[in-house]
């Protein structure tokens, strides 16, 4: 490994964040919260002067940057004074989630800083090792650092190594993370890494279930029985609908036979209520505040999609909840995903926020493998992921 790479200017802060859409702010805000000072890029001027007017507003020093790269426009945010960093530049991009749009960003920072910096891709959806595309002249820095949402609430970030990641790069990432009081959950590449691959077909479900007849209050009774710190439904909303399309997408081309995609989640995107960030999604939100049912046009949404009115007990939703993760957490390791159980409790707390008396494991050691076996058999029919 070479020292590090002069053409990153030394009178910026080594790290550069790029997107400063809902998740990139709060990346960015969990960078300013721990003082680690971070150059912040955008396509859209506005909504970088919108940041930066937050920031200012805030007491924090902005100034303007050119990094020299075409379209992109830029902020420094926080003092830095050009000491040396101990690790190579840093990039994060949370830009949108499309596969050619990743690969170009990344091309055109390596062409402009060299080889040496980190690319680092916010992605829950694509794969690592297909952002590492061979016309990147060094593939092998690219890797993901994956936040989840809401940032300010997770203790817990992944950092995905793909098949061509240095060691160098992920630890230079996990260093990183630490700074910015993130816990780190280590984990191969895969279709949606540890947290997604488990939370795409919870979020599914709680869809379907509300349309097959169980109530939001029920749906959101079990996720807090279980453990989880919200409802399903409004962590739909927190993630947004576009997002959880592709990851829905992501895992549905990956697993095919383990998952009945709701239509509610095309639907939401297609009347475009997008969740929290615009006040709109499932729920209706007013200065930040969650409606206490579901909006009226999610209410009509749902009935225009029912499929059956069925009556589910508490017990049972819970079970069709959890289950499905389950399913998913034995599959990551037997595939080498993730190394340990230990490693998906961590996931589930630092990434999800689960909290119970138990570890996440502990709940499915204590619920028993037959009770386990015996739900699966008894909803298999019903729902594609009850099936092993």
């Amino acid at each position: 490994m070479q020292g590090l790479n002069h053409s990153w200017p030394r009178k910026w802060p080594p790290v550069l964040l790029v997107g400063c859409g809902v998740v990139g702010r709060a990346i960015a805000e969990a960078h300013a919260l721990r003082e680690v000072p971070f150059c912040l890029a955008d396509q859209d001027e506005a909504g970088l002067r919108a940041v930066a007017d937050f920031f200012i507003a805030s007491g924090i020093s902005v100034a303007t940057v050119d990094l020299g790269i075409e379209s992109l426009s830029a902020i420094q945010v926080g003092q830095w004074c050009g000491e040396e960093a101990g690790h190579p530049p840093i990039v994060i991009e949370s830009i949108v989630e499309q596969l050619a749009a990743k690969q170009l960003l990344f091309k055109a920072i390596q062409q402009r800083f060299g080889d040496e910096v980190v690319l680092c891709s916010n992605t829950s959806t694509l794969l690592i090792d297909k952002i590492a595309t061979d016309e990147l002249s060094a593939p092998d820095r690219v890797c993901g650092l994956h936040f989840f949402m809401p940032v300010h609430q997770r203790a817990a970030v992944e950092v995905v190594a793909g098949g061509q990641s240095h060691d160098d790069a992920i630890d230079a990432i996990v260093k990183h993370a630490e700074r910015i009081g993130k816990r780190v959950i280590r984990c191969h590449d895969g279709p949606g890494f540890i947290v997604n691959r488990m939370l795409s077909p919870y979020l599914n479900q709680s869809l379907l279930l509300l349309c097959r007849g169980a109530t939001e209050r029920q749906i959101e009774r079990a996720a807090l029985a279980y453990g989880m710190p919200m409802s399903p439904l409004e962590l739909i909303d927190w993630i947004g609908a576009p997002t959880m399309y592709h990851a829905g997408k992501a895992f549905w081309d990956a697993f095919p036979g383990r998952i009945d995609p709701s239509p509610l989640v095309p639907a939401l995107v297609k009347r475009k209520r997008h969740g929290r960030a615009v006040g709109r999604g499932l729920y209706d939100y007013v200065g930040g505040r969650r409606s206490e049912t579901l909006a009226d046009e999610s209410l009509r949404l749902v009935d225009s999609y029912r499929t059956e009115a069925q009556t589910f007990a508490d017990g049972d939703v819970l079970l069709l909840l959890a289950i499905p993760m389950w399913i998913e957490a034995t599959q990551l390791l037997e595939e080498g995903i993730t190394d340990s159980m230990a490693t998906v409790d961590l996931a589930m707390a630092g990434g999800l926020g689960y909290d119970s008396d138990v570890s996440w494991s502990g709940f499915f050691d204590e619920l028993g493998q037959d009770a386990i076996l015996s739900a699966m058999n008894r909803w298999q029919n019903d729902f594609r992921s009850m099936r092993s």
